[in-house]
C-alpha cells in the first residue's frame, strides 16, 4: 500500500457517500484493495484484515444483484474508512 492507491481508495469511498445504488461487489473490491479477504466465519460472507488482525471483521451482504440498503451501506463504509486510516498511520505522515 502507498499513499497514492490509498488517496484513490478514499476517493472511492466518497463517491459511493454521494450516491445511492451502492453493490455488494462494489464494497468487496474495497474490501480486497485495503488488503481483506474472504473469511469463512459467520453466515454473511465476512472480510478480515490481514494486515491489521486488531480491526473488526467486515460482514457484507449478498443479494444478488440488489443494491445494498444505504444504512448498510453506511455502516461499511465507515468499517472500510478506519482501515483507510489505519494505513495512513501505517505509512506515517505525508511528505509535502
Amino acid at each position: 500500500m502507498n499513499r497514492n492507491r490509498l488517496r484513490k481508495i478514499k476517493e472511492e469511498i466518497a463517491a459511493c457517500r454521494g450516491r445511492g445504488g451502492i453493490k455488494a461487489s462494489e464494497l468487496e473490491g474495497l474490501a480486497k484493495e485495503l488488503g481483506r479477504v474472504l473469511s469463512k466465519r459467520g453466515k454473511e460472507p465476512t472480510w478480515v484484515s490481514e494486515a491489521f488482525p486488531d480491526l473488526r471483521p467486515v460482514s457484507i451482504q449478498r443479494h444478488g444483484s440488489r443494491d445494498l440498503n444505504r444504512f448498510t451501506a453506511g455502516t461499511i463504509l465507515d468499517q472500510l474508512e478506519m482501515d483507510v486510516e489505519r494505513w495512513a498511520e501505517e505509512i506515517g505522515p505525508d511528505e509535502d
